[in-house]
């Protein structure tokens, strides 16, 4: 019994000795990351909508979704735009140009009609596979919702500005 009383007097003691140090810099381990920081990327909406346009070749960035018609091949540049191919050959498809359109992630084609969504808008044009160029016919503002951080953080911004992305820090 005696002995007992011994072993349970000195079991604080033990326990508390292995707390020494505890909470010095040198203890400190971190487990996981820091959560990322994003800026918005952000563009007046005049040169948003001016910004619509058959540009020539640009690199791939961050490539997304893909979208065939007929024989066109359209692969969005997430946020960017999309890169058109003539996909005629499907073994040896020749690039067109590059349809500039910041914020934009998706697109549907009927005839020669493009139905974009560009950030918050839904825009449709025509598109001339022939001379590679895009009229714009008809702007519908803020159909879509705008666009978050990947953290999830959405920005308010002034009616003449549109997020167009976000970019880490």
């Amino acid at each position: 019994m005696k002995n007992l009383r011994l072993i349970f007097a000195g079991l604080p003691l033990l326990l508390l000795a292995g707390c020494w140090g505890y909470g010095s810099s040198d203890d400190v381990v971190l487990t996981n990351e820091p959560p990322a920081q994003y800026e918005a990327v952000i563009m007046d909406r005049d040169s948003f909508e001016d910004a619509v346009k058959v540009q020539p070749q640009q690199t791939m960035v961050k490539a997304g979704k893909i979208y065939i018609k007929d024989q066109l091949l359209f692969i969005n540049d997430v946020n960017r735009g999309f890169h058109i191919y003539n996909y005629s050959d499907p073994m040896h498809p020749v690039y067109r140009g590059f349809l500039n359109a910041p914020g934009a992630t998706d697109l549907a084609m009927r005839d020669d009609v493009i139905y974009l969504n560009q950030a918050t808008d839904l825009v449709t044009m025509i598109f001339e596979p022939v001379g590679t160029f895009v009229t714009v016919t008809k702007r519908n503002r803020d159909v879509f919702p705008p666009i978050v951080s990947p953290n999830g953080n959405l920005l308010n911004v002034a009616d003449n500005e549109v997020v167009i992305g976000w970019q880490e820090l």
